[in-house]
């Protein structure tokens, strides 16, 4: 039998190499695998337990409900106010629970497209105030929202209740979706301003490289970011609150990223409350992002 040839040898010792390398892909691509199901478990275990929360009190009050019903064998009853407060306010929390983890799942397969409008960002500060003062005056809470405009130029700023017209600022992103950041930095400030003062301040800024943006920062006198979540601010479920997922943040850190900007936050430096920070490019600005990354 004849002895293989060098150029034969070169050959297998070739693919010997490039089978190693395969293999080697594919341990690294199963492990990927691996840690993507683990997080999806996690992420399905955690949603489940999440759902469960606002659908016992809802289905608890329903059988009160019920039992009223066949106690009084009658086809109508009076419904008490507190039952009837109990079903909406969970169930909204509900429908809240199921947009978030919604969101997220578009996020993760990147099916949460942008649709962009050229809008006054004003606008909608201005509103997303303005109902959050009316849940304040329902709540027992003692919490303040002031509202402050600044020109880059302008070393003083100028403050506005909720019904005064600001300067208009105009961006060209997608209205709902940037509404839905300002919203979560609004809750989670009040959500942790029990009585205090939470304050938006709205700013146009000129960049490098002609890249103006628009700078939108919510502070608060609350309790301030722990330690523990500070690393962790924008994953999945980092959160110190009782009632909430965290997921708030994760969904509006992929949103303003999509448009191009950058979001943050971080306690505040007389040891009084946090501030959260988000940026914009300004309508000036070239942006090609079509859907979230």
């Amino acid at each position: 039998m004849d002895e293989p040839s060098a150029e034969s040898l070169d050959q297998l010792k070739a693919t010997v190499i490039h089978l190693r390398e395969s293999i080697n892909q594919l341990k690294e691509l199963n492990k990927e695998v691996s840690a993507k199901y683990d997080k999806q478990k996690e992420f399905i275990s955690i949603a489940a337990h999440e759902l469960r929360s606002p659908i016992t009190p809802i289905l608890g009050t329903l059988e009160l409900i019920e039992y009223e019903f066949e106690e009084s064998d009658k086809k109508e009853i009076t419904l008490k106010k507190e039952y009837f407060e109990r079903l909406v306010r969970n169930t909204n929390r509900l429908e809240r629970l199921v947009s978030e983890i919604l969101d997220v799942t578009r996020i993760d397969d990147k099916s949460l497209k942008l649709k962009k409008e050229h809008f006054n960002l004003n606008e909608i500060v201005l509103d997303a105030i303005e109902d959050h003062r009316r849940q304040l005056d329902k709540s027992d809470g003692n919490t303040k929202i002031l509202y402050e405009f600044k020109k880059e130029e302008e070393e003083e700023r100028v403050s506005r209740g909720a019904d005064t017209p600001a300067e208009e600022i105009f961006v060209t992103a997608d209205k709902n979706r940037i509404n839905q950041v300002i919203y979560n930095l609004l809750t989670n400030a009040i959500k942790f301003t029990k009585e205090g003062m939470v304050s938006i301040l709205v700013k146009k800024k000129k960049g490098k490289n002609h890249i103006n943006e628009v700078i939108l920062s919510v502070k608060d006198t609350g309790i301030g970011i722990g330690s523990e979540i500070l690393p962790r601010l924008f994953s999945m479920f980092a959160t110190e609150s009782e009632i909430g997922t965290g997921l708030g943040l994760f969904i509006s850190k992929n949103i303003v990223e999509a448009h191009g900007g950058k979001i943050w936050g971080e306690n505040n430096t007389d040891g009084k409350g946090a501030t959260f920070v988000f940026t914009l490019p300004s309508e000036d600005n070239d942006i090609n992002n079509s859907h979230l990354h």
